[in-house]
């Protein structure tokens, strides 16, 4: 026999959890139609009423129920008295019922559930409970009351503090409709109903909410002492491969540095591979892929973790070096989604190559270390009224974001002196002419390190958090792999997701399927049968809850820092548009070896449904018939020319893209 309890003050949603309950099953005892009930046939209650206070019922033998209540209330006494009286004889009509119940699933609705000890006939007492403010909305719209004889009603009742103390569970309607109430609460009580054994026995509040409810926890509430130390030992050096890897092609240089100093080699088609060993293959300069060979046959499936490297910038155009009243600009071309008025008035550098016609590529960096910033102007407050007036998408047009990078003439005669002399010092400096800008990929990016963030120095800033962050911890995690994994683990640092992931180095490319293809044939596998057996992180960052902009955000499906990585369903946009929508067995696959490998992760949602959204290299990687799932450092300030992590969140990732090598599931 199951037996919930159902509490909590007016206006939470009681009639909508019991219509849940009603829905499971439960045959449903309204306590206060049950007194009236008792009144109309137990003339030794009614008795002993008239007895104790006069009386108290009308001519037609219905209780005076206004006269009675201005006896008791405000009497505690008087209120004692009659609780005396009434609470006895309602427990055992209760109890009656219980006995009675076929169905063996009974739920009573009592106000005075705990006070009246029926509490004690329950399997677990239940306290359905809302925000004051959803509560005072929704009194006023079905009882007819204004404001102030609302907010009068919820003062008179318990506070949720009480609730909390007195009941074995809270089951709190945060929902924003009825419907999605009803749906919350059958889900609450089914759970609720599998965790009995046979109907037998009870457990305290305490071990209830750990069972059914558990609390997200801060992480570093949970971080064992020891590991504070490797969480930023670790970041030290992400922030390292921040430094160094400012642009795609940085970053690559950057990984096949680390990766040879633990033991990978480049890849060679044909070459034979066994267990253990470590290859890379560089594709393009600009994407890189990585596998350690694995025990099990490739038939059995391979493990990814899938990130990017490319960042939202500005570009120089291909002819992007003029003169403008005796300036000297570089035009640019911004790059993924960029708010334009971010990239004004900060020190900005400019990173890339140029390829010259004989095939010489010449790497460029300007505006680092001691060497001159660069920046692009704005409009001086005093003269900006006009501009105020604008949005903030506008109050920058594209046109306008014109790096200045000199104003100091050559010495002579003639036009476009500035100019001519910052073309000087690039060519004295790597050797190219301006024509030679037509062949380059310069990128423009904040002149400024990594550094740590906060006053207690818990968080990252940077620019390229977006997707280096994990980024790196995918491949931190495969260059730390002890001998070989089950299966073969594959991590992919790609170009272009920022742009829809197009491109000969995008994660829409060939290239990984020829990589992989070539790794299958090695053993006599088809590609296909691999894919279909393989599970892939697409390990792209997440929004972290901004309480500046709570707005945009559903607090219950958001991420926040230091609660460890973010786990995403999906993304896309709105109505899931571009969303790969990992399946709900994926997803449990993923919690489980994370939980075995103590990973702290949280789920994550990119903000509200209206609100936007975005995608990840997921789809391209469903798209290839393998399981894939978004998951990622929550940020603030995504996209912008700085954006903020948390060390404890960094270091959570770079833990669950290990656990998902190291997994043999």
């Amino acid at each position: 026999m199951i037996v919930i309890g159902l509490t909590g003050p007016t206006g939470a949603g009681k009639t909508t959890a019991l219509a849940a309950l009603a829905g499971l099953g439960f045959e449903i005892v309204d306590c206060d139609k049950l007194y009236y009930q008792l009144l109309a046939r137990d003339g030794g209650l009614r008795n002993a009423l008239e007895a104790a206070f006069g009386p108290v019922f009308l001519p037609d033998g219905n209780l005076d129920r206004r006269r009675l209540a201005a006896r008791v209330f405000g009497d505690p006494e008087e209120l004692a008295r009659l609780n005396a009286l009434v609470y006895p004889a309602m427990s055992a009509a209760v109890e009656q019922k219980i006995r009675n119940c076929s169905q063996k699933r009974l739920a009573i609705d009592a106000v005075n559930l705990v006070e009246s000890g029926m509490g004690e006939l329950c399997s677990a007492t239940v306290a359905v409970t809302a925000p004051p403010a959803v509560r005072l909305r929704r009194i006023m719209v079905r009882d007819g009351l204004s404001e102030e004889q609302a907010r009068a009603r919820i003062a008179a009742q318990k506070a949720d503090a009480w609730y909390r103390e007195h009941c074995t569970l809270l089951l709190e309607n945060e929902a924003e409709d009825t419907e999605r109430f009803a749906r919350l609460a059958g889900e609450f009580f089914q759970v609720l109903i599998l965790s009995f054994n046979g109907g037998e026995g009870k457990m305290d509040m305490k071990e209830w909410k750990e069972k059914l409810m558990p609390e997200r926890k801060n992480g570093y509430d949970r971080l064992p002492a020891g590991e504070r130390e490797a969480v930023n030992a670790y970041c030290q050096d992400y922030k390292a491969y921040l430094d160094a890897g400012k642009t795609e092609r940085e970053c690559v240089q950057e990984g096949i540095r680390l990766a040879e100093a633990k033991g990978f080699r480049a890849y060679q088609r044909g070459m034979s591979l066994q267990a253990g060993d470590k290859v890379y293959v560089n594709n393009r300069g600009k994407m890189l892929m990585l596998a350690v060979i694995g025990k099990e046959s490739l038939a059995q499936g391979v493990h990814i973790a899938a990130a990017h490297v490319d960042s939202p910038r500005l570009d120089l155009k291909p002819t992007p070096l003029y003169e403008e009243n005796e300036l000297a600009y570089l035009k640019t071309h911004y790059y993924g989604g960029i708010r334009k008025y971010q990239w004004v008035t900060i020190p900005l550098a400019i990173h890339g190559v140029v390829a010259l016609k004989d095939g010489k590529v010449i790497p460029v960096v300007l505006g680092e270390g001691d060497e001159p910033k660069l920046f692009i102007s704005d409009l001086l407050p005093h003269l900006g009224a006009e501009q105020n007036k604008k949005t903030l998408s506008e109050a920058f047009a594209g046109e306008q974001l014109n790096l200045l990078v000199g104003s100091e003439p050559m010495e002579g005669e003639g036009k476009d002196r500035v100019k001519l002399a910052v073309m000087k010092r690039l060519y004295e400096k790597y050797g190219f002419v301006e024509a030679d800008f037509i062949s380059a990929e310069l990128e423009v990016v904040p002149a400024a390190n990594a550094a740590d963030a906060g006053l207690d120095g818990s968080m990252i800033a940077s620019y390229g958090h977006d997707d280096r962050v994990c980024g790196y911890a995918a491949l931190r995690a495969l260059l730390d792999l002890d001998g070989a994994p089950a299966k073969t683990s594959v991590c992919i640092l790609a170009d272009k997701e920022e742009v829809g992931s197009a491109g000969v180095a995008g994660m829409a490319t060939a290239a990984f399927d020829t990589f992989m293809e070539d790794l299958c044939e090695g053993q006599g596998v088809p590609v296909r049968v691999c894919m279909e057996k393989s599970m892939c992180l697409s390990a792209d960052v997440t929004a972290a809850f901004d309480p500046n902009f709570p707005d945009v955000y559903e607090k219950n499906n958001s991420a926040f820092l230091n609660y460890g990585i973010g786990l995403s369903k999906y993304t896309g946009s709105r109505g899931k548009s571009g969303s790969n929508d990992a399946s709900a067995e994926l997803v449990a696959r993923v919690r489980r070896i994370l939980d075995d490998k103590g990973v702290f992760w949280q789920m994550a949602e990119l903000g509200k449904v209206d609100a936007g959204g975005g995608g990840t290299v997921a789809k391209f990687m469903g798209d290839r018939n393998i399981d894939t799932l978004d998951a990622g450092v929550p940020v603030l300030a995504m996209h912008a020319p700085c954006e903020v992590v948390a060390k404890l969140d960094c270091y959570m990732t770079y833990k669950a893209c290990k656990a998902i090598y190291e997994s043999a599931d």
